[in-house]
């Protein structure tokens, strides 16, 4: 009986059929993790009030020039305040890093 394809063959093929998206998943989680950026948080300030409405907050915190973003933070509603939203100085923070006053990573 003649054999098409060696049993060495076949096992590089089913090795290589495996490597290959073992190392694109690989690729992906690192670039994934290279371009996180860390992001901060401060006390909306300029917002008075209950802070009912994550959009409302958001729209603050841009329109003082406070951050890219805001939220409610806290669980009981009137307790609740405006955080804004924004990248941390230098990009990423090590243990070691300080933070500017008035902010610190979320």
């Amino acid at each position: 009986m003649y054999m098409l394809f060696s049993s060495h063959q076949i096992t590089m093929a089913s090795n290589k059929i495996v490597a290959v998206p073992v190392v694109f998943i690989l690729a992906l989680l690192l670039v994934t993790y290279c371009a996180e950026a860390a992001i901060c948080s401060r006390t909306n300030g300029f917002y008075h009030g209950r802070c009912v409405s994550n959009k409302d907050c958001a729209n603050s915190c841009v329109q003082h020039d406070l951050g890219i973003g805001g939220y409610c933070k806290g669980w009981i509603l009137f307790i609740r305040r405006c955080t804004c939203t924004f990248e941390c100085p230098g990009g990423k923070l090590s243990s070691g890093d300080e933070m500017p006053l008035g902010t610190r990573p979320i």
